[in-house]
């Protein structure tokens, strides 16, 4: 099974890290958007798995 799953970034670069880290397919990527400089993706994944992220000062 499948959720809609978000996360928000403050630069493309960490979007960039975040979908390459978690191995997110590109079939898997509903919609990127881009607001206020900041980066949205929506994604469809398994909601057992935590995805990888970094701290704001990582």
């Amino acid at each position: 099974m499948t959720v809609l799953k978000s996360d928000y970034f403050a630069t493309h670069e960490r979007l960039t890290l975040f979908i390459n880290e978690n191995n997110i397919k590109r079939e898997d990527i509903l919609a990127i958007t881009q607001s206020s400089g900041s980066f949205t993706i929506f994604f469809f994944g398994d909601p057992a798995v935590q995805e990888i992220t970094h701290g704001l000062f990582s």
